[in-house]
């Protein structure tokens, strides 16, 4: 609809236009180049309400088409503000939903089905300044969820993955070392029931994660191919430590040895000498 409306102003203007320098082309011709020399004023202004009413029609089409593009713009920034609350709603939801670690199969794939409808707001994003704030957004979710879906080693402090175990939804996931035992205690047991309509009939009690809804999540973590790391655009330091005697002394340090040794399997190596080698 819009861009239909975009054509036919575009038509008009044209053939406002057109009309225009045709009036202007035929006032010209009839002042200047008519062969007798005694056109009295009235015959030498008769084109003018013509060229006024043409100039002033083409001011008016292209007035209402800068108010129109200024009106579509407020209603974009209005429609990307509202869509980016909800995405920053529904990320909110989907963090709160995972945020004690649990592994109960309802509760991720509400948090699974949220996180997925979120996601589909993004397209919604019209201005550039929403599509950085929805980014920003995304990365913050992205590094929360990344600490909640993963584990502290006690001895080296670094994050590891959650164990297979986890994902059969059992209590005791770590504690058993074995997927098998895993999928046994997650097997829900067969139950005998008359059904009558005093009684609610009990419910299969599924208790392994839903596959897909695992997928959606972790996919999500997971930074895509297509992460322009803003990481890249850093630039090196090439100056000496030596030269430095501000607070990024102690970091200057460490860079510069980076680039000159590396440990492996507990023994140190000299780079510059592995290069010239």
């Amino acid at each position: 609809m819009q861009k239909l409306l975009t054509t036919l102003i575009v038509i008009l203007a044209l053939a406002v236009l057109l009309v225009f320098v045709a009036a202007l082309f035929g006032s010209y011709t009839l002042i200047f180049n008519h062969p007798s020399n005694d056109l009295n004023i009235s015959q030498r202004l008769s084109l003018l309400p013509a060229i006024t009413v043409s100039a002033g029609v083409l001011v008016a089409i292209l007035t209402f088409e800068r108010e129109r593009k200024k009106q579509e713009l407020e209603r974009q920034r209005h429609v990307s503000e509202v869509f980016l609350e909800r995405v920053k709603d529904g990320f909110k939801t989907v963090i709160d939903l995972l945020s004690d670690q649990n592994n109960n199969r309802i509760t991720w794939v509400r948090a699974a089905r949220t996180l997925l409808k979120s996601l589909e707001l993004k397209e919604q994003i019209e201005p550039k300044e929403y599509k950085v704030a929805y980014e920003l957004e995304e990365e913050r979710a992205r590094n929360e969820l990344y600490t909640i879906l993963s584990l502290v080693d006690k001895e080296s402090g670094e994050r590891v993955p959650l164990p297979p175990q986890f994902f059969y939804g059992i209590e005791d996931w770590r504690t058993c070392n074995s997927l098998d035992d895993a999928a046994i205690k997650a097997s829900s047991s067969a139950v005998v029931y008359s059904p009558t309509i005093d009684e609610v009939p009990p419910q299969p009690n599924l208790k392994h994660l839903l596959p897909k809804s695992v997928i959606a999540i972790f996919d999500f973590v997971e930074y895509p191919k297509t992460y322009n790391d803003p990481l890249k655009s850093v630039g090196d330091w090439d100056v000496n430590w030596e030269d430095s005697y501000a607070i990024d002394q102690g970091v200057r340090r460490y860079v510069a040895h980076t680039k000159e040794k590396i440990a492996i399997g507990g023994k140190l190596h000299d780079l510059n000498k592995n290069k010239s080698g």
